[in-house]
């Protein structure tokens, strides 16, 4: 009996938050459209990362997901100081009609999640161009740093995260064209992240992967997952470099 008062509440608690979206977009919107300095701009960043943690806590990921996208681009506008130009604020409302498609979508059972990856691949571009989209797992900032400082002559848009359940969250939201990633990480080393991400039915399932490690390539269990493994001490040697360059002129 328990059990399904539980369940119940679950459902009514999930039905609520659906049906309440509609206005907590026009809230979003409405902060979009007033948003001309760096505070108001910060509140409005506020709201789309709250929006973005509850719909992941009542498996709305489409919602979330969107939101995700909504806070990398805010992120790159805020460092560039464009708050109030008009393409600013197009690009914002772009996200707001695609949260309202979304919302309608899954309100009649209809959500089109490739139409929405996308569609946010499209803003993105607005924002971060033909840049590589590189995601790197790396829990020590002297290698981030490394890794970073060894890329940059190329033309990368690099998310840093050190946490490997993180990791896996971005490459289930966002599409990356390279994903750059330490052997041990907090709570779910590299290994274990790519094989759990060749599992899934996502666009990051065949993304290229490059692993940095110290272990030799017999210690690694899923070899086979990774396109290049290179030793953590190589990273500054250029290595790095020469096989992102690489991966980079294929794609092209």
């Amino acid at each position: 009996m328990n059990d399904v008062s539980v369940t119940d509440l679950l459902a009514q608690l999930h039905q609520g938050f659906l049906e309440d979206l509609p206005a907590r977009i026009d809230k979003i919107e409405s902060e979009v459209m007033s948003s001309r300095d760096e505070d108001a701009y910060e509140e409005l960043f506020r709201m789309v990362h709250s929006l973005k943690g509850s719909a992941g806590t009542y498996n709305f990921f489409e919602i979330s997901k969107i939101a995700h996208s909504m806070e990398d681009v805010m992120m790159a506008l805020m460092q560039k100081q464009q708050f109030s130009s008009a393409s600013t604020l197009e690009l914002l409302l772009k996200f707001i009609d695609l949260f309202r498609t979304t919302t309608d979508s899954l309100i009649h059972s209809k959500a089109d999640t490739h139409e929405i990856d996308a569609r946010l691949i499209a803003l993105r571009g607005e924002v971060f161009g033909e840049k590589l989209n590189v995601l790197v797992l790396e829990p020590s900032k002297l290698y981030a740093s490394l890794i970073n400082h060894s890329l940059d002559n190329l033309s990368i848009d690099f998310t840093f995260t050190q946490d490997g359940l993180q990791a896996l969250e971005n490459l289930l939201m966002n599409k990356y064209d390279l994903l750059i990633t330490s052997l041990e990480s907090p709570r779910l080393n590299g290994d274990a992240l790519v094989a759990a991400l060749r599992l899934v039915h996502n666009f990051n399932k065949g993304i290229k992967v490059v692993l940095i490690t110290s272990r030799t390539k017999d210690k690694i269990v899923n070899k086979g997952d990774f396109d290049s493994i290179i030793d953590r001490k190589a990273v500054k040697d250029g290595d790095l470099n020469r096989i992102v360059k690489k991966m980079m002129n294929e794609k092209q």
